[in-house]
């Protein structure tokens, strides 16, 4: 991963964005006796924060269950698709009949598939250690799940996150520092190899790989 310098506007922290909410006229609708508004910004961040952090908790033990999965002794080994369609088939059948849930119903959602797939990078162990008896810890302090989905497609990508990590960003600080990163990769190369998108279904960023 190159330490490009900073080259390319801020977008997400200019200040023609960031006046759009001027924090000192926050305000809190209070007759619930929250504690006002810092206590208001308090309780989002610790709720957001643990909800993430339960949510990636289960997302392991639900891909690391999926995984375990075997029929006619065959083991289906990825958390969805690209196994043999009857392996596939037989997993669905017996999911909604037996253990009575429709294993789409989570997992196809546009988060959970992208947060998946760091699971073997985060956790070499993943596939010979049981997270229902041993912790798999969420890795970062300052990386939230909006950064993994970020740079999800890139190469680099912990690369990046450990860098968003150590400079403890924000969530806007690292997309303006992705922003910079693939603006001087494609120009660097002469080539459009990432580009910047929208999830339009949840207006999320993400960069896509193009190559």
């Amino acid at each position: 991963m190159k330490d490009y310098p900073k080259k390319y506007e801020d977008v997400f922290t200019s200040q023609r964005t960031l006046k759009k909410c001027k924090v000192e006229d926050v305000g809190v609708d209070d007759k619930f006796n929250t504690g006002g508004t810092n206590e208001y910004i308090n309780l989002l961040q610790s709720t957001f924060s643990g909800y993430q952090k339960m949510l990636f908790d289960y997302w392991v033990k639900m891909t690391w269950l999926i995984r375990r999965f075997c029929y006619k002794d065959v083991h289906r080994n990825r958390f969805h698709g690209a196994n043999n369609h009857w392996l596939d088939g037989a997993y669905g059948i017996f999911m909604r009949k037996v253990v009575g849930f429709d294993n789409r119903f989570l997992t196809r959602s546009s988060f959970y598939s992208p947060i998946a797939g760091y699971f073997e990078e985060l956790f070499p162990d993943f596939d010979t250690s049981n997270p229902f008896k041993s912790e798999y810890k969420y890795p970062y302090q300052y990386m939230i799940l909006e950064n993994l989905f970020l740079v999800y497609q890139m190469p680099e990508r912990l690369e990046l996150l450990e860098y968003g990590e150590k400079h403890k960003m924000s969530y806007l600080d690292f997309q303006d520092y992705i922003i910079n990163y693939i603006n001087c990769a494609n120009e660097e190369v002469e080539d459009d190899i990432y580009s910047f998108y929208f999830c339009h279904r949840i207006g999320v960023p993400y960069v896509k790989y193009l190559k």
